[in-house]
């Protein structure tokens, strides 16, 4: 299961309920959220806060959001950005991606396109991860896959890796976190790199 809850969102838009639609939907998949209507408060905001992505409407009153995606890249330029704009551009696009921002979404959006756009930001800056007991349960699964495709018996794992039969059914089971040295030894053993074994996990 990936794991989100470390992830500081920060959500700029006028419309209260924009804000309050779009902050909901991040919270219940997990995100820390902060919401603003005022621009200049959301600036002030990053100040005392740090985050790591921020969604930003780029029609506002007081301060635009080009200005917002300006000032929030001088607070902190490793802050992702997110334009959400209901009058994309081509112009205002490639503004914004000058000025720092990440990519952009188009309003009215549904849920899936704001949380994809998010997740794919998030995923780019290494920020998801997936928790111990899952990727040690995904690992298993993917060695046995493997296995089982060479049809291997754990038997004949356990002499090609000089890894007990038990060491190797706890790790296929994902009981027990195989070592680095112990993984090496498997995947060398089917015939693998390591990176090419754990790919996409």
């Amino acid at each position: 299961m990936a794991v989100r809850h470390h992830i500081k969102m920060l959500v700029v838009d006028d419309d209260p309920q924009v804000c309050k639609t779009v902050g909901t939907i991040l919270q219940e998949h997990g995100y820390q959220v902060q919401t603003f209507t005022q621009p200049r408060a959301a600036v002030q905001g990053v100040r005392k806060t740090p985050v790591d992505i921020a969604l930003v409407d780029i029609k506002m009153p007081d301060l635009s959001g080009l200005e917002v995606v300006e000032k929030i890249k001088s607070e902190d330029p490793r802050i992702a950005i997110l334009v959400m704009t209901a009058y994309p551009d081509v112009q205002t696009a490639a503004e914004t991606m000058r000025l720092g921002a990440r990519d952009y979404i188009t309003k009215p959006f549904r849920e899936e396109q704001l949380l994809a756009a998010v997740e794919r930001m998030a995923q780019e800056m290494g920020l998801i991860y997936t928790n111990e007991q899952e990727l040690n349960r995904l690992i298993g699964q993917r060695i046995r896959q493997e296995r089982l495709k060479q049809s291997l018996t754990l038997r004949q794992l356990s002499e090609r890796s000089e890894l007990t039969t038990s060491q190797l059914s706890q790790v296929e089971l994902g009981k027990n976190a195989a070592s680095v040295w112990a993984l090496a030894r498997i995947s060398g053993s089917l015939g693998k790199q390591l990176c090419e074994l754990l790919d996409g996990l």
